[in-house]
């Protein structure tokens, strides 16, 4: 399959996927991309981004959140992302120095084949389960100004403790 072709099933795949998800997507008309507006009140998402690259041959989505960090709190909030960061395995939260928007990357190449449906939605549920995890320790970063360093820890002790509670339900239910 030649480059355009590829790129150009690649964008109606994503259309497609986008579709079946349910979202109003809205071609981007300036890139290979589509905008996915989540409505007011925005928080902890105001709008999804998901766009195809041709050189290189990459899906990328982009997850933004609603709520920008004061110019006060944005070194404190760049620390609880890259805390975040450390434990994901797939995409990365940024943040903008100028602005203080926050979003959530995530990626993958497809070069020299076609950019499946399973590709598509599944670098999309990694990054919707990453923001799900940790969206609400960045507000509480960012705007209720808490320390980076102590959310991160109570989202961290929270999982553990959720973790050790579904293993003793699972072990008493095999009993």
């Amino acid at each position: 399959m030649k480059e355009d072709e590829t790129i150009s099933k690649a964008i109606e795949t994503l259309r497609a996927v986008l579709t079946d998800i349910g979202w109003d997507a809205r071609k981007d008309d300036e890139t290979e991309g589509f905008i996915v507006d989540f409505d007011p009140p925005y928080i902890p998402l105001a709008f999804a981004y998901a766009a195809i690259s041709a050189d290189p041959e990459v899906f990328v989505f982009y997850l933004n959140l609603g709520v920008s960090a004061a110019a006060d709190r944005r070194d404190e909030t760049a620390r609880f992302l890259t805390l975040a960061n450390s434990n994901l395995m797939v995409g990365n939260f940024e943040i903008g120095f100028e602005d203080g928007l926050v979003r959530f990357r995530s990626s993958v190449p497809f070069q020299g084949t076609e950019l499946s449906e399973v590709l598509i939605r599944n670098t999309i549920l990694s990054a919707m389960d990453a923001v799900e995890r940790y969206a609400e320790g960045v507000i509480d970063v960012m705007a209720r100004g808490k320390s980076a360093e102590q959310v991160f820890h109570q989202i961290e002790s929270a999982e553990v403790l959720a973790d050790d509670l579904s293993n003793e339900t699972t072990e008493e239910e095999s009993e």
